[in-house]
């Protein structure tokens, strides 16, 4: 069994800390990946003015540099260039907890499986924290990704999975490029083509919460650019869904249900909500999504449909989400 770790890194300011930070996930990976199997580190440069120092690092590294198109593209022309058996997806400023890649490995090997969910925990920025489990994984059993989606909340994050490649590059999966929102329109996509799809709770990745990173950064613009393509993404993954309806789609009706809550949830945490929401649900009423339905939901997912439906309910959840946040 081989194994591409696909690791795009953006560094626009040469920043060191941001080097330190990929020298220290490439040093994870190869940690859990030698004696295991057969391994390539591919290290996307996506369009940083300077290369990092990673020479010393590992003789598994593929490094490739490209023009900047954002996190997508760079995973993009990871995929592009591996040749692994398995394909993962590692942040240049996250990590792998130790010894915890090889037994889900094992797994997809011993299975045949086409797709495996891993554990991912919040770490600090100093990452003190990364300790490794004595624990052992729990497997449930294999089901289909629409099956799967049809009662789950899908954690949208391609970075926790191990994937074999054929189901990526044999369904023409690609992520959005030169956008934000990119694992909400490619994770669903790849769970609806999975036919063998293993969970375990066993934590594998772990991932930073640094000050500076788009996931923090809650200015104005970023917010406008993540709503955006949060619209993006929905607008992809109707056409998508229109283009396999004669396939079996429940768990893709359900993400996109709740893709479009979790839209309407994060756009009532803004300072300026009350004329984000009307905005916002305009969008979403355009596109059939608004007001919120879902066949599957469950009975949180009803309640806060119900409320969502008028100005009194809107602020009720307003002020659930700021208590919330």
């Amino acid at each position: 069994m081989t194994l591409s770790v696909i690791i795009p890194y953006f560094n626009p300011d040469s920043n060191p800390e941001l080097e330190r930070l990929l020298i220290r996930a490439i040093k994870s990976a190869s940690d859990n990946l030698s004696g295991v199997c057969e391994y390539e580190l591919i290290v996307v440069n996506d369009g940083s003015p300077s290369d990092p120092d990673i020479s010393s690092t590992s003789d598994s590294i593929r490094y490739i540099r490209r023009e900047h198109g954002m996190l997508g593209a760079a995973r993009n022309t990871g995929i592009e260039n591996s040749a692994g058996q398995l394909i993962t997806f590692l942040d240049a400023d996250d990590l792998y907890f130790p010894n915890s890649l090889a037994p889900c490995i094992k797994a997809m090997e011993d299975t045949g499986i086409d797709l495996l969910g891993f554990g991912m925990k919040w770490i600090t920025d100093n990452g003190t924290d990364i300790q490794a489990t004595n624990s052992k994984p729990v497997f449930g059993k294999p089901v289909s990704g629409n099956v799967y989606m049809r009662s789950h909340n899908l954690f949208g994050s391609a970075c926790r999975y191990l994937i074999r490649s054929s189901l990526i590059k044999d369904n023409g999966l690609r992520f959005m490029e030169n956008a934000y929102k990119e694992d909400e329109e490619f994770t669903p996509r790849m769970m609806h083509f999975s036919k063998r799809y293993f969970e375990t709770a066993f934590p594998v990745y772990a991932y930073c919460i640094r000050k500076g990173s788009i996931i923090t950064d809650d200015s104005k613009q970023m917010t406008e650019a993540k709503s955006a393509d949060t619209l993006k993404a929905l607008s992809h993954l109707l056409e998508f869904r229109q283009e396999h309806r004669s396939e079996p789609h429940e768990g893709l009706d359900r993400k996109i249900s709740y893709l479009a809550m979790d839209h309407i949830r994060v756009t009532l945490r803004r300072n300026d909500w009350r004329t984000a929401i009307e905005e916002q649900t305009k969008a979403l009423a355009s596109m059939g999504l608004f007001p919120l339905q879902c066949e599957n939901a469950s009975l949180g997912f009803r309640f806060y449909s119900t409320l969502s439906r008028s100005k009194a309910g809107l602020r009720i959840l307003n002020l659930a989400e700021k208590f919330y946040k």
